[in-house]
């Protein structure tokens, strides 16, 4: 299997909060949600993302649901002393999950992060755009996570996005899914997000595709067996 990543931060004037993982048996995409002016929290959502994504690889032998549970109680428990966890704003990242075991191929999607599973059968396109759940502070928060399998003999390739690069299809419809793998398959991840940032550039002042930001953190991470 030949796994593929681009990350952009969507500003020059400040770093990505996305991550990106790709470890012997996962890989994930961790969108960092903007910070509010008050979050309760001393640290920054980047931080918050690193500390997860750590836990989250050394939990990585379990399911991804127990993962990301895991992951979420631990990364609390390195700043529960010195934050507010019960604030409404304290840090938190919408996820997507693909971890392989076995024969199985199984993912997880929290937030509006994407999973785009392609099989013998089906395109499968996974993700939680409309309750804008995302993981904190609360393992429980993982209870609301979307969770599936596959088998893996019939999984083809695998793209895991978080919603700044899934932009190119779900709002600026330059290709359907099925044609993102094919350039990612062609032209490697990093094209999806250059002429994704071209179409961006075009309308800077979000005339013809409103959004609330003109241009955000991108990440794909793409798996072709």
């Amino acid at each position: 299997m030949r796994t593929q990543m681009a990350t952009e931060a969507g500003r020059t004037t400040a770093p990505s909060e996305d991550r990106a993982l790709v470890g012997p048996n996962l890989l994930a995409v961790l969108d960092g949600v903007t910070a509010k002016p008050e979050t309760g929290c001393e640290h920054g959502v980047g931080w918050f993302a690193d500390q997860l994504s750590a836990e989250i690889l050394r939990a990585a032998h379990l399911e991804p649901g127990e993962a990301l549970k895991e992951a979420v109680e631990k990364a609390a428990g390195l700043h529960s002393g010195s934050c507010d966890l019960d604030h409404p704003d304290s840090p938190s990242v919408a996820i997507a999950v693909v971890q392989v075991k076995g024969d199985v191929l199984r993912y997880l999607v929290l937030g509006d992060a994407t999973v785009v599973v392609d099989t013998k059968q089906e395109l499968l396109v996974v993700s939680d755009t409309q309750t804008k759940r995302t993981a904190g502070a609360k393992a429980s928060d993982v209870e609301h996570a979307l969770q599936g399998e596959v088998a893996l003999q019939d999984v083809r390739r695998v793209a895991v996005l978080s919603d700044g690069a899934a932009r190119a299809v779900d709002l600026f419809n330059l290709f359907d899914w099925r044609q993102a793998l094919e350039l990612m398959a062609a032209n490697g991840p990093d094209d999806l997000i250059r002429r994704m940032r071209a179409v961006e550039k075009e309308d800077a002042k979000a005339v013809e595709w409103p959004r609330e930001k003109i241009s955000d953190d991108a990440t794909v991470v793409y798996l072709d067996r």
